[in-house]
């Protein structure tokens, strides 16, 4: 898991802003009812990373870590593959790492303002399962530069249309689109099938964070884009109502079959005097 993926307002965290929403239906930037914004980033055990041949990643010149919890299958897990393609180091917990963490202990989200502090120190996530996020000991994962991600998408073939809900390589990605170095967050997802929809999915979104300054900013710019979310589902919402309401008064105006006029043999409605001889 790459942590931190959390909906970040300000430091106080407030959490109830889009609680209006009902998540147990398919709702303007929630594709999942149990996915809330303050979700964190994470590899589950059963997150499909291709096995189909890719050309190796090119060399990333900042340091790249994480903290490996060893809960997904190795197979299976995004951050062991990094590994193996010898784009990540796995730290030992307590061992402090000094460029950006993405963690949900974080109190402000990840801006273009750390480009410097990735350049000199690179970024590291948390390698675990979503599942088992309560045996995580973030106490001993500590950084002087603990960040968390602002409203992005998951494009993995397990979470994929779920908002915050990254796993680890797109996390990392996330954090180096956003700081300024794209090329290497194409680097880590070149190694994935699948790691080109993460840009295209969220081009809209990370050219707009991209263009603030700082922290403050991009929370900004992503209650922003959550409020331009929100009021597109509702219009969209209305307008199936009036297309409903619409249709159901039209049903109203057909003629009952059961009433139609019966016509006999010589052409003339029954019920009604026939000609005259």
């Amino acid at each position: 898991m790459g942590k931190g993926s959390k909906k970040q307002g300000s430091s106080s965290r407030p959490r109830a802003r889009h609680s209006r929403i009902n998540h147990t239906k398919r709702g303007p930037y929630n594709e999942h009812p149990d996915v809330k914004p303050d979700s964190l980033v994470a590899d589950d055990e059963d997150d499909h990373v291709d096995d189909q041949p890719v050309l190796r990643p090119t060399k990333i010149d900042v340091p790249l870590a994480m903290w490996d919890f060893d809960h997904c299958d190795p197979r299976r897990c995004s951050g062991k593959k990094l590994a193996r393609l010898g784009l990540i180091k796995e730290l030992k917990v307590g061992l402090r790492f000094r460029g950006v963490v993405v963690s949900p202990n974080g109190t402000s989200v990840v801006s273009p303002a750390d480009m410097h502090i990735v350049a000199k120190d690179g970024i590291a996530v948390v390698e675990c399962s979503w599942a088992r996020l309560g045996d995580v000991p973030f106490s001993k994962i500590a950084s002087p530069h603990e960040r968390l991600l602002p409203y992005l998408l998951a494009t993995n073939p397990t979470n994929y249309g779920k908002p915050w809900r990254l796993n680890c390589v797109e996390a990392l990605a996330a954090a180096f689109y956003i700081t300024g170095f794209d090329q290497y967050a194409e680097t880590l997802l070149s190694g994935f099938g699948w790691g080109e929809a993460f840009w295209k999915v969220n081009r809209v979104y990370l050219e707009k964070y991209k263009t603030c300054k700082s922290a403050g900013e991009v929370t900004v710019m992503q209650d922003a884009i959550l409020a331009e979310l929100e009021n597109s589902y509702e219009e969209s919402r209305k307008d199936k109502n009036k297309e409903f309401a619409s249709r159901s008064t039209e049903d109203l105006l057909v003629p009952n079959p059961n009433h139609a006029p019966i016509v006999s043999d010589g052409g003339s409605e029954s019920g009604e005097e026939g000609d005259e001889e």
